[in-house]
């Protein structure tokens, strides 16, 4: 037993465009994705460039303290008497060293403020030091700040 089917088959000039509009529609949809993955990729660049000048300004405010810390708590020579710490020796600009790679572009304000003890004379005078640093380039501004209270012994 054998069957015979048949099939239609269309004449070729109803066929003809149908391979066009695939081909089109293809590349809309990967025209599509492509603008989607660069557009993600810029967004990506753009957030890891905030994230390393957050953290030159982080570090940046942090040496900064840190300078105005040993600028009012200056290390005593042998056989030499002890000052007392004073806010007055704190420079308010604290000097970044601008030939460093990772504080190009970056400047700190340091301010420092004497707390006197309120219930005792005999508790000692805190002070605090508030360190401010901004870095920037072109398209990038980040702000950082770190305060520190210390006591001297």
């Amino acid at each position: 037993m054998s069957h015979n089917a048949v099939f239609y088959k269309a004449p070729l000039s109803k066929q003809q465009g149908s391979a066009i509009v695939l081909a089109i529609f293809v590349i809309i949809i990967i025209s599509l994705i492509g603008a989607a993955l660069m557009s993600l990729q810029r967004d990506s660049a753009k957030g890891t460039s905030y994230e390393v000048y957050a953290a030159r300004a982080y570090l940046s405010a942090y040496s900064a303290s840190e300078i105005a810390l040993t600028e009012l708590f200056p290390l005593i020579p042998a056989g030499a008497s002890a000052t007392v710490p004073s806010c007055s020796n704190v420079v308010a600009n604290a000097t970044l060293p601008a030939n460093e790679v990772g504080f190009h572009g970056c400047n700190a304000t340091v301010l420092c403020s004497t707390i006197a003890p309120i219930n005792s004379a005999s508790l000692p005078t805190r002070y605090k030091v508030v360190s401010t640093a901004v870095c920037e380039n072109a398209q990038t501004i980040t702000r950082r700040q770190i305060s520190i209270e210390a006591v001297s012994l």
